[in-house]
């Protein structure tokens, strides 16, 4: 049994000096090493005894396997490297647990494997006391169709996780087997977290399965170094198979480390509460007299949905957009001209106003944009266009999904016009764009349909309100963060967002939608909130000028959270 004190863990802590894994390499194992400081406040969390057992499920770099060992003894441990486990598929882990523990005799503590499958008998205990993880961050696409099918298959202690799911989510699903009644558990996991549907019933097994547990969204992009920009949250969890008195998985956020350490601290010793887990990240930073004065103009009059006014829709899924959305080099190739397709938006970046112009669609193509829709209900009404139609790959064709669902495979269009456009992901806030155009967009981007009772001015009146902070802020609220800052809105969370609609004439509204035409398509995003908020505030005479500004303040400070610093 190897016995370690402080002096062998310091003189073993050093890398080894071998070949390391490419941050790419690291990307598609989807590894990023758990830095040095955050393992060791975790590992200080969770451990609270000298026997007790740690599992790490993919230990990597062994930053938590270090900051384990280093717990336990101080502790009082006598033999904490008989008392840690763990497994990795990556070779290279075990140079650096190599380097760790160069005399283990437990050689059986640890495995060359994927957490997910099963361990020989003997190998592991049963349960652990604690459990610490940085687990693999393999989005849904990159885990490969069969892995995906077999893994839905799968019973996991957690029902209904969604098939879309990431692999850190299966991993966190399993670890709930290996964990002892009233143990803790502590993990790295990205925003997905609490963003993504999928994880939906893994956020409710937590809370009703913990005496307490919580999550921190932490803003200081902590695997920066690792080359992501990954939001990162940091979930606790003790008293597994106890039921607190809330049954509610908490949630805070910290802006540094520093702040993380004094609010585990503070939890742990019951002076701090996190809020309810149904608030979304964004709703955080809307506290005290800020949400007072969010909560008001909600209740306000003039306040409505955007639902009351309009359907939104995803665009056109064409079902292969290299092929039928071209571009003015994808036009030669195919030997077709602009009048064989349609024009279609690609991407929300070719409207750069409030409305959608020919010329902008014109400007777009010049770039090098694809702004060429073929689509053909009957191939043989043209031959360029058939002739462009046989060239698509027949093993392709017969294996695409989307070609199936429609009565003619090439029909990549539905005839239908939308009244306006809404960005699908976006860093700086929603824009509403009117289509003047007949045409309609891909489904990079969603397409609006106002109801009937929607006329012109009022159209325009939607689009200059969009753009005030009240409504931003609303959009942050109802918005699901991604990766390196995105905002992402699906049609139902976009039909949530609210807006102020305050009495003006015709005209005024006609004369300022000009404006902010004018001044969105300069790439002034910042001017286009202050005009907006100057037009529609000044007629609202009930909502004083500090309140304006408060709310323009937190706005700032949700974007400042959601997108990562590249200071």
């Amino acid at each position: 049994m190897l016995l370690l004190d402080d002096s062998a863990l310091e003189q073993n802590r050093d890398l080894p000096d071998g070949p390391e894994r490419s941050l790419g390499e690291r990307r598609m194992l989807g590894a990023y090493y758990t830095p040095e400081r955050l393992s060791g406040i975790l590992a200080r969390w969770a451990i609270r005894a000298p026997t007790e057992t740690v599992l790490e499920p993919s230990f990597g770099g062994c930053g938590f396997l270090a900051a384990a060992l280093d717990q336990l003894i101080a502790q009082g441990g006598i033999a904490p490297a008989s008392q840690v486990f763990g497994c990795d598929i990556d070779p290279l882990a075990f140079a650096f647990l190599d380097k760790l523990l160069p005399d283990r005799e437990a050689a059986g503590n640890f495995l060359l494997q994927d957490f997910l499958e099963p361990v020989d008998a003997g190998s592991w205990p049963p349960y652990f006391d604690v459990i610490l993880a940085n687990p693999p961050y393999i989005p849904y696409h990159r885990i490969g169709k069969d892995r995906v099918q077999e893994l839905a298959k799968r019973s996991w202690p957690v029902d209904r996780i969604g098939g879309k799911a990431s692999l850190w989510a299966y991993f966190l699903a399993h670890s709930f087997r290996y964990l002892k009644l009233c143990g803790r558990m502590a993990w790295v996991l990205p925003g997905a977290f609490l963003q993504a549907d999928y994880a939906r019933a893994l956020r409710q097994f937590m809370a009703e399965n913990f005496e307490r547990s919580v999550a921190f969204i932490v803003h200081d992009r902590i695997f920066k170094a690792e080359g992501t920009d990954e939001e990162t949250v940091v979930l606790l969890a003790k008293g597994f198979g106890t039921k607190g008195a809330s049954s509610s998985l908490e949630i805070g956020e910290a802006d540094s480390l520093d702040m993380l350490e004094e609010l585990i601290t503070a939890w742990e010793c019951g002076e701090w509460n996190g809020k309810p887990q149904h608030l979304s990240a964004a709703s955080l930073s809307l506290q005290d007299e800020a949400r007072t004065i969010f909560d008001s103009l909600s209740a306000h009059p003039a306040c409505v949905r955007f639902a009351d006014f309009a359907k939104v829709q995803i665009g056109l899924v064409t079902g292969a957009n290299d092929f039928f959305v071209l571009n003015d080099k994808g036009l030669v190739h195919a030997n077709l001209q602009p009048a064989h397709c349609e024009p279609i938006l690609s991407k929300f970046r070719a409207a750069p106003g409030l409305q959608l112009l020919e010329d902008d669609l014109n400007r777009y193509a010049l770039q090098g944009g694809r702004a060429y829709l073929v689509s053909s209900a009957h191939p043989d009404d043209h031959d360029g266009v058939s002739a462009y139609l046989d060239t698509f790959d027949a093993a392709r064709r017969e294996t695409n999904s989307t070609f199936r669902k429609r009565a003619v495979w090439s029909l990549t269009s539905d005839g239908r016009r939308p009244d306006a456009f809404f960005p699908v992901m976006h860093h700086l806030g929603p824009r509403l764009v009117l289509n003047t155009m007949t045409c309609s967009c891909t489904n990079t981007v969603h397409r609006v349909f106002f109801k009937e009772k929607v006329e012109e001015v009022t159209a325009k009146l939607l689009a200059i309100t969009m753009l005030t902070s009240f409504t931003q802020v609303s959009a942050e609220l109802t918005g699901r963060r991604y990766g390196s800052g995105v905002l992402k809105h699906e049609p139902r969370d976009a039909e949530k967002i609210l807006l102020l609609m305050p009495s003006v004439t015709e005209a005024e509204v006609v004369a300022e939608f000009e404006v902010l035409d004018g001044i969105s398509r300069s790439g002034n995003a910042a001017a286009v909130m202050e005009e907006a908020d100057r037009f529609v505030y000044s007629r609202l005479t009930d909502f004083p000028a500090f309140e304006r500004e408060s709310i323009a303040q937190v706005l700032t400070r949700m974007r400042e959270r959601r997108r990562p610093s590249r200071k």
